[in-house]
């Protein structure tokens, strides 16, 4: 049986309830980000677990050489149909290994993470990156903030797309925050579930850490505010192989 993650992300009813994302932010994000790590124009960044590609489009708008990476193939022909000539878009899932010491920075964004039910996996998934890197190369994490997260849980919603009923349920498991989609399309009902880890900063930390990377800064959100435990909306990490 696909995993969650494998059949979710590649189902048109993800692509349906998450149509309404923000562009805009997404491109504020990525601007103020390279803004404060002064990247030149000839970089090679990774994008990984890019989705749709909105994040590598801003990148690639901004001059550097992007790889998106996603383990949904919807989502990478998707970002082809779009791809610039310094994009390229490929299947991946970050569990298997890429090409070693080749990328100038990666990037792990919108809560792209966390999804493996075994910790291990997370841990291989960040030492995969790191191996990608060429020395001295960055890497930034993009998280929830588990603590504001839990605060404004929301625990029912419906959302009305295109005339298609998503029923979510929200509750926190065994240290994952967990989501029900029920989805009423016409006279068919479809079950869907999204579960991510609940990592704490420190964790987090501990987790670069071990993969071999060191943190060189924690932003709090898209604006790169500091990072308070409570009341940030987001983990921002930023930080370079070892």
């Amino acid at each position: 049986m696909p995993k969650w993650f494998e059949s979710w992300f590649d189902s048109e009813y993800y692509h349906l309830l998450y149509k309404n994302r923000d562009e805009a932010e997404a491109a504020r994000f990525i601007q103020n980000l390279c803004s404060f790590l002064k990247f030149p124009k000839d970089t090679l960044v990774a994008d990984i677990a890019c989705g749709k590609g909105r994040h590598s489009r801003v990148l690639a708008s901004l001059g550097f050489k992007v790889f998106g990476l996603d383990i949904s193939p919807s989502s990478i022909e998707y970002a082809k149909t779009l791809a610039g000539a310094n994009e390229q878009y490929l299947v991946h899932d970050m569990r298997k290994p890429f090409p070693k010491g080749q990328l100038d920075a990666a990037l792990n964004l919108f809560t792209s993470f966390g999804y493996f039910d075994d910790e291990a996996d997370d841990l291989i998934s960040l030492e995969n990156i790191c191996h990608a890197l060429i020395p001295g190369g960055i890497f930034v994490q993009d998280y929830l903030n588990p603590n504001f997260i839990i605060s404004q849980l929301k625990p029912e919603e419906t959302v009305l797309r295109n005339q298609v009923r998503f029923n979510i349920r929200r509750y926190v498991q065994d240290g994952f925050i967990k989501k029900n989609i029920e989805v009423i399309d016409a006279a068919k009902t479809f079950h869907f579930q999204e579960s991510v880890k609940l990592y704490t900063a420190e964790l987090l930390f501990k987790l670069h850490e071990t993969a071999g990377f060191r943190v060189l800064q924690t932003f709090g959100d898209y604006s790169l505010q500091p990072f308070d435990e409570k009341s940030s909306v987001r983990i921002i990490l930023v930080s370079q192989k070892s």
